[in-house]
């Protein structure tokens, strides 16, 4: 694949792509123009600490970060904004794509979006705010595949630099078939720049859907990247994935403070997207594991099959983005 063809945007995970995962990828990989952070939000009347430790510029250095955030209130959406300011950020994502109930049962996320008076609300508080320039990232619709003509309309309060489109309602979360129809009816209608994320798992696939629709912006690849960090390194050998591991226990040794358990449970948790061709047997014993000895075993096993693993195509596949 020309990289240099169109841009790739690596979409946020939350719980994945963190600061760590994103300065290892692109440390051993590589591959991707921009990263967009999870989302940061609001809790108990401020900014959440960890998100904003995500976005700390040190702790990204080298890379093109794009922060996002969640909210539903305009002054929770404006207290996120400054704060990103003072940390010296000029662009800003929006998510109005989060499907998962507990958030956009809250009318945030894709939640939102069967709300444009809140949408109207939100863009408005946001776009007074001088010297800041916003994406968004969003579905088609919260409970409708329509819902996005409601708000597209609203953008123009933003002006938006592009519109990363999911087409799927968040209804249906990341099962059932993808929505083309309606992404195709919202490229046409769009005065801004698109950019297409759903289920691009291969190089094949991102090409495709740049010779499908010559006029996106850009493509987003969330879960297919999170399984393959080396998507974009055709030369990439079972050495460069251990180093991209090791890079990731290194960092979360440094950076998380809850001990030996809360470093074992949060590097298992990787492996639900991490190279999912991986035998029931060796994922059993990575989720077994109780210290990071035996972790650190388990997983050593596992990466010795990395070729294997990235062969082999999972059961499940999701395209678990935000």
């Amino acid at each position: 694949m020309d990289n240099n063809k169109i841009p790739v945007l690596a979409a946020p995970l939350q719980g994945v792509t963190d600061n760590v995962w994103r300065m290892a990828q692109h440390a051993v990989f590589g591959g991707v123009d921009a990263y967009y952070s999870p989302f940061m939000r609001v809790e108990h009347g401020e900014v959440r600490r960890k998100d904003l430790r995500d976005v700390d510029p040190e702790r990204n250095a080298g890379i093109t970060l794009i922060p996002q955030i969640l909210a539903c209130q305009p002054d929770h959406a404006l207290m996120m904004v400054d704060a990103l300011q003072q940390m010296g950020y000029h662009r800003i994502d929006i998510n109005l794509g989060c499907p998962f109930p507990p958030i956009a049962l809250h009318r945030k996320g894709s939640g939102m979006l069967a709300y444009p008076d809140l949408v109207e609300a939100l863009f408005k508080a946001l776009a007074a705010v001088d010297g800041v320039e916003y994406s968004v990232k969003m579905r088609l619709g919260w409970d409708r595949n329509d819902q996005w003509r409601d708000v597209l309309p609203l953008m123009d309060l933003l002006k938006p630099v592009n519109i990363a489109v999911h087409p799927r309602i968040g209804k249906q979360q990341y099962k059932g078939e993808l929505d083309i129809e309606q992404f195709e009816a919202m490229l046409t209608a769009s005065p801004w720049p698109m950019i297409y994320n759903g289920s691009l798992r291969s190089v094949e696939d991102i090409e495709g859907v740049i010779s499908r629709y010559p006029t996106v912006a850009a493509v987003m690849v969330g879960s297919g990247l999170a399984a393959n960090p080396g998507m974009f390194a055709p030369d990439a050998k079972p050495d460069d994935y251990r180093r991209f591991h090791d890079l990731l226990v290194d960092g979360y040794t440094q950076q998380l403070n809850g001990g030996e358990a809360q470093l074992v449970r949060h590097l298992q948790d990787i492996w639900q997207t991490f190279l999912p061709g991986t035998g029931h047997k060796l994922f059993k014993a990575i989720r077994k594991s109780r210290t990071i000895e035996q972790y650190e075993n388990a997983a050593a096993a596992a990466l010795a099959d990395v070729e294997n693993a990235l062969s082999s195509k999972p059961e499940d596949e999701t395209d678990a983005t935000e």
